[in-house]
């Protein structure tokens, strides 16, 4: 029976495991880390005794890939469902705003969602609509050159209108400033939310913990077949004959029982057991930080699940109750900040947008996520490589392989799949 190793247990990993599990293919897992998954991961707060976030996860109807895995591994209940599209929004005055699509016949429910979202006047408004109802009819040529800025400057979205929506999506989806962005990747963002039918637009929370909502089922899935799963066990070399991986060896072990393998870790690990030259791949990747801002509060005012904040330095509020998770999004000149710094930019922040006061604060956590994503510039749309390499029985996974997304859960558990079915392709023509 062919045998497949993989490496790493982001959701790239557990997406191709999980796959080849259930395909009764056997996989051997190996994870570095005593925890598992990747950048998607949950942990007790050894103060309050809250479990959070490393950082925050917001998955949409249109992630078809993610959904998919999700129900391969039985968690669909572990998440929160909206039934049509509804996003709140913060200013400055401590004024609320929100697009909310009513129940009306897809696409006229989005559109009127816009159309009622009042921190626009009316020309704005028009403006917006008539820049989504000309997606269908760009062609992705006339893309390639530009970066997200130029392209909202070229469909004449003014400074209000960018600032009351489109950096909100902009800077949560791709983690970069519009500048560095490619507009073709935004444009498939824009495709995949606004023309994929009402439940695309819709945004899908999870109800727990990363690790109790998605984690924790896929690897319990694993399990299930004849396949392990072994943690704190770094890999650190690679043995090639006859462009074939013929053994692997870690930290701990010698693995040789395996006729494939595929790789679901960052390219920047990657690199340290084999070469990009030794792989085919030009690639070359610079990486974006996001800050997770967790504080603790004696009294909650805000009543939604999230928010989005108009024009701040913070790009979103997720309500845990007894405790809130500010996200800062293109945070590389944040990273080297101290917690007193971030957590007094939080503060200022949060007093003129909301009614949390800084004597309501009990206490915070900051989370830096350096490497927490790569910047989809217009670069990356040519150096992503494929699933396959030069090797001829390793494959790659990750969100930074050419899945056409950016640096998201969906762009991993793409990856995942591409890399599975490369697998038992090989095998069925073996």
């Amino acid at each position: 029976m062919k045998r497949c190793l993989v490496i790493g247990s982001g959701i790239a990993g557990l997406t191709a495991a999980s796959i080849l599990s259930s395909k009764k293919i056997p996989v051997t897992l190996i994870e570095s880390s005593p925890k598992f998954g990747g950048r998607t991961y949950s942990f007790k707060d050894s103060k309050s005794g809250d479990i959070i976030d490393n950082g925050q996860h917001i998955l949409m109807g249109c992630y078809d890939e993610t959904l998919s895995f999700i129900k391969l591994i039985g968690a669909e209940n572990n998440f929160l469902y909206q039934k049509n599209l509804g996003i709140n929004f913060l200013s400055k005055e401590k004024e609320e705003y929100s697009i909310k699509a009513p129940n009306f016949f897809y696409p006229l429910n989005l559109l009127l969602s816009v159309y009622n979202y009042d921190t626009l006047n009316l020309t704005e408004k028009f403006k917006f609509i008539g820049f989504l109802l000309k997606l269908p009819f760009i062609s992705k040529k006339s893309l390639v050159n530009l970066t997200v800025r130029e392209w909202l400057e070229d469909g004449n979205q003014d400074e209000n209108l960018v600032k009351s929506f489109w950096e909100i999506l902009y800077v949560g989806a791709l983690n970069t400033s519009p500048d560095n962005a490619s507009a073709v990747i935004f444009y498939e963002i824009l495709l995949r939310i606004f023309f994929k039918g009402n439940f695309a637009s819709t945004i899908i929370l999870p109800k727990y913990g990363l690790s109790e909502s998605i984690i924790n089922p896929a690897i319990s899935f694993i399990k299930k077949y004849d396949s392990e799963i072994i943690s704190s066990d770094t890999v650190k070399k690679i043995i090639i004959e006859d462009e074939r991986i013929v053994e692997v060896k870690s930290e701990q072990s010698i693995y040789k029982n395996f006729d494939y393998i595929i790789s679901a870790i960052p390219l920047y690990a990657l690199e340290k057991i084999i070469s990009k030259e030794s792989l085919g791949i030009k690639t070359d990747l610079s990486y974006s930080t996001i800050l997770n801002i967790q504080i603790w509060l004696k009294e909650n005012p805000l009543k939604e699940k999230f928010y989005g904040l108009i024009d701040s330095q913070l790009h979103w509020i997720f309500n845990k109750g007894s405790h809130i998770n500010v996200v800062v999004s293109n945070a590389n000149n944040y990273s080297e900040k101290t917690d007193q710094e971030i957590i007094e930019l939080a503060i200022n922040e949060l007093e003129k947008y909301t009614y949390i006061k800084r004597e309501l604060i009990i206490n915070y956590r900051i989370i830096k996520e350096k490497r927490a994503t790569f910047i989809p510039d217009k670069n990356s749309l040519y150096d992503r490589p494929n699933s396959r390499t030069k090797i001829k029985n390793l494959f790659l996974a990750g969100d930074w392989t050419d899945t056409g997304l950016p640096s998201t859960i969906e762009s991993a558990a793409k990856s995942g799949r591409i890399a599975a079915e490369n697998v038992m392709n090989e095998i069925i023509n073996y």
